[in-house]
């Protein structure tokens, strides 16, 4: 294929926001660098967020899918029927079982096969699917030695939305309703929440003897939102709950600290807008979350505090040292800062047909 011909590439992510931001973060910039020449489908799976986080311009198709016999007989029949109708020169997958069927298909109809690995510990279905992949982009130089050919594995720049862009701190404040003199915290648990988190953080706020001195904006999830605000409202502490923020730029650009599971998105997310952070790795799913948290705390640029060990004390005296010391903040914000900078290698727009 020719690098200034037209072709067709079909992007397939798992339905969690940690595969399909990435994957929309891509397309964006697919399409930045190759305008009309791209031509994109979007496939996922009909189930969550995934269809109001895909814009239509990227020809998404949702598939009706699970993880039963009968779901994943439907899921290998409907790969079939877009990779023939389709016919695309690419197929990207960025993790996830839906990607399993169309990378095996591509790589059977003779197509071009890559997949990207956002945390440093690969998830099952990429360290399978790198067997059959042409080139291999992973997010974290660490995550190279689970890929046994090193010669296809890529460290490339992990693809941000491009509606994640920097806001001065004292519009973000004010579009958010907030107050610009109170040390605002931002805590999230990744696109569906995190249910301990979000208990055991308005526990600790409980307690907080310098509550007065704070702000919080909570993101929690759908399934926590009624009980997460109905309990703020009992803290006499301003405050702004949201299931789920689409302009969490603002939230960002806004926060002093922030309390967060480790997600390789929240990662890269936090790093872009230099913020010092306190990562609670989620501790399952093969603790991939644990490594991404390290890759950070390692250099000084956040405090990794064991989901096991999370309770109302340490939280709170955690919260007090951020609180008082403003010379840590601009150290660990200006360490964040760089390893982003550090990150910015090959983008994955610039690989898909080398």
């Amino acid at each position: 294929m020719k690098p200034n011909s037209s072709f067709k590439i079909m992007v397939v992510a798992g339905e969690s926001g940690g595969h399909v931001f990435p994957a929309v973060g891509f397309c964006q910039d697919l399409k930045q660098k190759f305008a009309e020449a791209a031509h994109v489908t979007f496939v996922s799976t009909e189930v969550k967020d995934a269809g109001a986080w895909v814009p239509a311009e990227f020809g998404p198709v949702f598939l009706r899918t699970n993880k039963s016999i009968v779901g994943l007989l439907k899921l290998a029949a409907g790969a079939l029927s877009l990779m023939w109708r389709l016919d695309p020169d690419i197929v990207f997958g960025f993790g996830g079982y839906i990607t399993i069927p169309f990378v095996i298909l591509a790589r059977i109809f003779g197509k071009r096969v890559l997949i990207h690995e956002q945390n440093v510990v690969p998830g099952r279905a990429n360290r399978f699917l790198g067997l059959f992949a042409h080139r291999i982009a992973v997010s974290f130089e660490g995550s190279r030695g689970y890929f046994g050919d090193n010669k296809r594995v890529v460290l490339a720049r992990y693809p941000l939305r491009r509606s994640l862009t920097r806001v001065e701190r004292n519009e973000a404040l004010q579009f958010l309703g907030l107050d610009r003199y109170l040390f605002t915290v931002l805590v999230m648990g990744g696109s569906q929440g995190a249910s301990r988190i979000n208990d055991k953080v308005i526990e600790a706020f409980g307690r907080n003897p310098s509550l007065d001195r704070m702000q919080v904006i909570h993101l929690c999830g759908k399934r926590d939102y009624e009980k997460v605000s109905a309990a703020y409202k009992r803290l006499s502490v301003k405050h702004k709950v949201y299931a789920f923020l689409d302009d969490i730029h603002y939230a960002y650009s806004a926060a002093d600290l922030v309390i967060s599971r480790s997600g390789a998105g929240s990662v890269f997310e936090i790093m872009y807008f230099a913020l010092p952070s306190i990562f609670i790795p989620y501790p399952y799913a093969g603790g991939h979350q644990m490594e991404n948290a390290r890759f950070l705390a390692r250099k000084g640029a956040s405090i990794l505090l064991e989901d096991a060990k999370m309770s109302p004390e340490m939280i709170n005296g955690l919260l007090d040292i951020f609180l008082e010391d403003s010379m840590r903040r601009k150290t660990m914000s200006a360490l964040a800062d760089s390893m982003y900078e550090s990150t910015k290698n090959i983008r994955l727009e610039d690989i898909i047909l080398s």
